[in-house]
C-alpha cells in the first residue's frame, strides 16, 4: 500500500505517493506531461524490495503551481526533485521517468552522476532536439503564452467525472482504468458541480528554449549510470527510433507492445521483471 506524502521545496508543496519501507532500495518516479504520481500505482506495487516515492510535479496532480513569475522548462524540475531526495535522506538512488518524466529523469542523471545509481526510462529519452536558427521564434512564443489573456481557470470543466475521463482519453489513447487513476488525481469537483483540471494550464505554454541537438548529446556523454530504455512500440518507440543521436552505447533498449501509457496496464509486470533484472544485474 501506498502513503501519501508531502515536501515543501522553495515554498511549494509538493505532493508524493510511497511504497515500501526504509529498508528498501531507494527509487523516484517521475510522471509524464499532465500525468501525476498515480500513473505508477501498478509498477511501484510490484517493485517489492525497493522504495518507490512516486512524485506529483509541480503543477501536476496535488502540489502547488508554480508562482506567477514561474514557468515549466523541463530543466527547472530539477531544483525540486534534488530537494526532495535531500529530505528523504537518499545521498543515491534511481530514477524511474515515463515520458515527459524520462526527458526529466535524463537530464537529473546528467548532472548528479554521482547520485543516480540506476536510468530507467519508459517510452520517453530526451526532447526533440531545436535547431538554433528556432530561437527567436521559440523565445516569442514563451512570451506571447505568458502575457496572454487566459482565464485563470484555463478550462470551462467538465459536467461529471465520466466525461472528464473521456476527455483525457482523447486527449491521450490509454485505457478507461488508467484514466480513471489519472483523472482522480488530477481533476476537482467544484461548487458548480463540474471537474475541473487541478493541472496549471501554463503547462501547455511554450518554453523560452529548448536544447539544441549538442546539449543533449552532451547530456548523454554526462549519465555514468546503467541505463534502461523501456519502449512502447505504439507509443513514442517509432519517433525515439529515429533520434539523430547513437543512444546504444549509453542505452539497454527494450521494446513492448502497447500504447504510450501501457506502464499502468498489465504490460506493467513485463517492465517491472526487466527493472529488477537490470538493477540486480548493474548493482555492486
Amino acid at each position: 500500500m501506498a502513503c501519501e506524502k508531502r515536501f515543501n521545496v522553495e515554498g511549494l508543496n509538493i505532493a508524493a505517493k510511497l511504497w515500501g519501507d526504509d529498508a528498501g532500495l531507494p527509487v523516484i518516479a517521475l510522471h509524464g506531461w499532465l500525468d501525476n504520481a498515480a500513473s505508477f500505482d501498478s509498477i511501484a506495487a510490484q517493485l517489492t524490495d525497493f522504495q518507490v516515492l512516486a512524485i506529483d510535479l509541480p503543477g501536476h496532480g496535488l502540489s502547488d503551481h508554480k508562482p506567477a513569475s514561474g514557468n515549466y522548462a523541463i530543466w527547472d524540475d530539477l531544483r525540486v526533485i534534488t530537494a526532495v531526495v535531500d529530505q528523504m535522506g537518499w545521498s543515491e538512488f534511481s530514477v524511474i521517468g515515463h515520458s515527459r518524466g524520462a526527458n526529466i529523469s535524463t537530464l537529473l542523471s546528467a548532472v548528479l552522476p554521482d547520485r543516480v545509481s540506476h536510468l530507467i526510462c519508459i517510452d520517453g529519452l530526451l526532447p526533440p532536439p531545436e535547431p538554433d536558427s528556432n530561437f527567436p521564434l521559440q523565445l516569442g512564443s514563451y512570451i506571447t503564452d505568458f502575457t496572454g489573456s487566459e482565464s485563470p481557470r484555463g478550462d470551462k470543466g467538465h459536467a461529471s467525472f465520466d466525461a472528464a475521463v473521456a476527455a483525457r482519453i482523447k486527449a491521450t489513447p490509454m485505457t478507461s482504468e488508467a484514466a480513471t487513476l489519472i483523472v482522480e488525481r488530477a481533476s476537482v469537483k467544484a461548487d458548480d458541480g463540474r471537474y475541473y483540471w487541478r493541472s496549471d494550464r501554463r503547462l501547455k505554454f511554450a518554453s523560452p528554449v529548448k536544447l539544441s541537438l549538442g546539449q543533449l548529446q552532451a547530456a548523454l556523454d554526462a549519465i555514468s549510470s546503467p541505463a534502461l530504455l523501456i519502449s512502447a512500440k505504439q507509443g513514442l518507440g517509432q519517433w525515439l527510433s529515429k533520434l539523430p543521436i547513437d543512444i546504444t552505447t549509453r542505452f539497454i533498449i527494450m521494446e513492448i507492445e502497447g500504447q504510450h501509457h501501457c506502464h499502468m496496464d498489465a504490460q506493467s509486470a513485463q517492465m517491472v521483471a526487466w527493472i529488477k533484472d537490470f538493477i540486480a544485474a548493474n548493482s555492486a
